[in-house]
This record gives C-alpha cells, sequence and structure tokens, in this order.
C-alpha cells in the first residue's frame, strides 16, 4: 500500500491557502498510474483530514510514503519523510513536485529514500519496482536505480542524481479524482468553488526572468493533444476547471479547435485560466470566443505600471498593451485577475503609483507578489549575495527576502501593508472575496509588518 500526502500549508503568517486550495492534481495521477499495475494507493490531505499522519499510517501501515509540495512546504516535506521512518524504519519515502525538480539537493536527507525529478511519473513505478513493491513486467529483473529517469538515491555516502529527460504529458494517464467529492468544498479559486484542476501542458513557452515555469520538464514546452483533454474534461465531477498550465493562451489554432471540441461535445463548464497580455491584446475575436466558451477568469501577469519595470522582467510586453488587455477582457465580461511584482527596486511613489493605475483602471481582482527569487532558477544566483533569509517557508511571495534597496523593510512593508488593505476594499466594494473577513486580513499583515521588519532589525 502506498501513502500520497499532500503536506498542509506552512505556517508562515500568512498563506495564499487562504484564497487558492487546490486538488492534489499530482497525486491523483500518481494514484491512477498505481491503479495500473494494481497497487494500492490513499491520498492523504493534510489541511482537511480530520485524521493525524500517525493515525493514518498506524491504521494502513503503507510500504512507501510518497510526498510532493511547493518550497514554503520543503520542511513539513522532509518532517513527513523522517516521520514515516520514525514510525516504519523499512518505509520507503518519495519526494517529488516541482521544488525537489529543481532543488534536490535541499532534500538529500537520510529519511528520504529516493527523489523524483522529472516530470515522469512513471519513474515513481520504477523505483517501487527496484523496492519490490511492484513486480516486475513478464518476469524481468527490476531496474537499475542508475537507469531511473531524473531519480536521486543514496550512494556510497553521498547522493547520484541520475540525468533527467523532458516527459511526454500524453502518457499520462486520466488522473483518480475518487476522493475528489470528499473535500471538493474546499477547493476554491478566489470566490470560485468547488474548482478542479486540469493540465494541458508543462514548462512555458516564455523566458521571463522572474519565472521558475520555463525551467520545468528540462525547460522543453510540451502540449496534450486535445483529445485527452477533452476526454479527461468528460471525467471531471466538477462545474469549474482552473487550466494549471502556465500560459494557456498560446497557440491560437489550438484554442480555436478546443472551442470546437468543447461545442461538439456539449461540454459547458467555467473555465480559468492564465494569459498574456501581448496575446490577449492582438486577439479580440478570439478573447470574445473564449468568452462564449465559458472563460470567465483570466490571470494575467501585468506585473508593472511602467515600462521600465516591465523591459527589465523580459516580458516583451508594455504599459499600452496591458490597459488594452484590461479593457477588452472588461468589454467581454471576463474577469481580470491582475498580477503585480512589488520589486525590491520600489520607493514610495512606485506603490502608490500602483494602487493609483489599479483604481483607474477598476481592477476588482488583484495579486500583488513582492519580489521572489526561486532557488533553482538563473535569477536566484544574481540575487545569492542579496538574500536575507534562507528559510524556505518565507519564499511564499509575500515575504522580502532580498533587501530593499530603496527603502527600510519596516518601510517597504507599511506601503505594501497600505496597497494591500487598499485592494481588499476595492474588492469587497465590489462584492466579491466574501469569504475573507478584513479584521483577519489586516491583523496578519500587521503582524508581517511588524514581526518580520522589526525581527532583522534586532538581527543587524
Amino acid at each position: 500500500m502506498i501513502l500520497l500526502v499532500k503536506p498542509e500549508a506552512a505556517d508562515n503568517g500568512f498563506s495564499l491557502d487562504m484564497a487558492l486550495k487546490t486538488e492534489p492534481l499530482e497525486l491523483e495521477y500518481i494514484k491512477a498510474m498505481l491503479k495500473e499495475y494494481n497497487v494500492e494507493s490513499m491520498i492523504y490531505e493534510a489541511s482537511f483530514d480530520r485524521r493525524s499522519f500517525d493515525e493514518i499510517f498506524n491504521e494502513y501501515t503503507p510500504d512507501a510514503v510518497a510526498v510532493t509540495g511547493y518550497i514554503t512546504q520543503e520542511k513539513l516535506m522532509l518532517s513527513y519523510a523522517r516521520r514515516a521512518k520514525a514510525l516504519r524504519p523499512g518505509c520507503v519515502t518519495i519526494i517529488g513536485g516541482s521544488h525537489a525538480q529543481l532543488n534536490p539537493e535541499r532534500f538529500f536527507d537520510p529519511a528520504v529514500s529516493y527523489i523524483c525529478r522529472s516530470d515522469n511519473i512513471y519513474a515513481v513505478a520504477e523505483a517501487l519496482k527496484a523496492e519490490g513493491l511492484i513486480p516486475p513486467e513478464n518476469g524481468f529483473c527490476p531496474p537499475k536505480l542508475s537507469v531511473i529517469d531524473g531519480l536521486c538515491y543514496p550512494e556510497n555516502g553521498g547522493w547520484h542524481k541520475n540525468p533527467m529527460k523532458p516527459f511526454d504529458l500524453n502518457k499520462l494517464p486520466i488522473p483518480d479524482r475518487s476522493a475528489f467529492s470528499t473535500y471538493q468544498d474546499h477547493y476554491r479559486y478566489l470566490d470560485v468553488s468547488p474548482v478542479a484542476l486540469l493540465k494541458t501542458s508543462s514548462s512555458c513557452p516564455y523566458h521571463c526572468a522572474f519565472c521558475y515555469g520555463r525551467e520545468l520538464n528540462c525547460g522543453t514546452y510540451c502540449q496534450r493533444d486535445l483529445e485527452k483533454i477533452i476526454e479527461e474534461l468528460e471525467t471531471i465531477p466538477c462545474g469549474n476547471i482552473q487550466i494549471a498550465d502556465d500560459d494557456f493562451l498560446y497557440d491560437v489554432p489550438r484554442l480555436k479547435e478546443f472551442m470546437r471540441l468543447l461545442r461538439e461535445r456539449n461540454i459547458k463548464k467555467t473555465f480559468i485560466c492564465y494569459g498574456r497580455s501581448d496575446f490577449i491584446a492582438v486577439h479580440e475575436d478570439l478573447i470574445r470566443q473564449l468568452a462564449e466558451a465559458g472563460f470567465r477568469y483570466i490571470m494575467v501577469g501585468l506585473e508593472a505600471v511602467s515600462d521600465s519595470f516591465l523591459d527589465s522582467y523580459q516580458k516583451h510586453s508594455s504599459q499600452s498593451l496591458n490597459i488594452k488587455t484590461i479593457r477588452m477582457l472588461q468589454k467581454y465580461s471576463i474577469h481580470l485577475v491582475g498580477l503585480f511584482i512589488i520589486d525590491s527596486r520600489f520607493k514610495k511613489e512606485d506603490f502608490r503609483n500602483m494602487r493609483r493605475f489599479i483604481h483607474t483602471h477598476r481592477i476588482t481582482y488583484t495579486g500583488v507578489s513582492i519580489f521572489t527569487p526561486i532557488p533553482g532558477t538563473a535569477l536566484f544566483n544574481e540575487y545569492r549575495d542579496r538574500l536575507t533569509t534562507e528559510n524556505c517557508e518565507k519564499w511564499d511571495f509575500m515575504h522580502l527576502v532580498v533587501k530593499p534597496e530603496c527603502m527600510s523593510r519596516f518601510h517597504f512593508y507599511f506601503e505594501y501593508y497600505l496597497l494591500v488593505m487598499d485592494l481588499f476594499r476595492i474588492a469587497q466594494k465590489a462584492g466579491i472575496y466574501s469569504f475573507l473577513r478584513l479584521e483577519d486580513y489586516k491583523n496578519i499583515f500587521l503582524k508581517l509588518l511588524f514581526t518580520d521588519s522589526f525581527k532583522h532589525r534586532t538581527r543587524r
């Protein structure tokens, strides 16, 4: 029996988990894959399951525990591996996910048996075959660890890293969503709940300086066949679909064929996706068709309100394109979710300019993220000497991990707090974010303002 673990959100003072709670899609893929081998498995949703990990472990006594998570959950992922080994020393422990793919060395720990870096979920099966937990096919010998795609494993007192290959998403099974109905009331994207995830591509075709998406899957952009996507859509027991691609609005012929298939199969869903302003601004007729097909929310990395900042991010966009995108989505009644970067170079007027821009263009759904160079990217190496913390829980886009250039930490956080509170009030006046309380939100950010800034002042 294999236990698949999705950790709870890190306890870092604030979490996007308040507004964004998603199904464990990567584990649902693995569960479906294990079913192909007639291997029993279960998914443990630590955030929602009332039972503790120990209770689950002792009830099912798994032969292996596989844990996935994001960078802020690094300590939690390791803690689950260590706890599994403490409860049953012979238990095989496997770590995976995007953070492990880019930074496997952060999981080189005696409690970890294997790190699966590849997008190839069948590498998990190969590791389990090597452990004798999945019988080899047709009597063949178990695979050698050294040939398993992207696998990291202990060897001769150190760790060995196998080379990693790009993975063809068309080899993925349809996810096993047998537990979806149990937790669906918890899954949300902002005001949309319940919501299911759909993956139609991996990596990203663009090269934005701040984003790690391009680094995934060996930097190889791969699209799933539309027939496979439609086949999966027809199995999803949910009317709201969040497309999990880094950028869904990329390939015009593919998008048109996707919409044709939706009409042909009479699939009626509400869709949420990511898109770029330089694409949206020049494809008005396509945007109109997407609105008619059920696309109600499009997340757009507007990033900045000046061309100089946009150029520094290698966005190949402009303020004029951003404004055109905003107006176009409003024209077709698609909710723009405007995503902005709070740059470490910001001065007081930059915060004010961003606030003025959002007010002027009536953007009600916004996400403002503090500039965060992600470990495993070239940008991280560029900023390594300016990092103010090695605590992975602070890499949540809500904490400063790079020293501000033009302001003290306190004044930077203070302007950030004023901006976030103002944007929250804009949203609530528009009748959205009713699931969040302003006072709770305010207390969280005040805690961030005073504890994080003064903690660093004390260290100096």
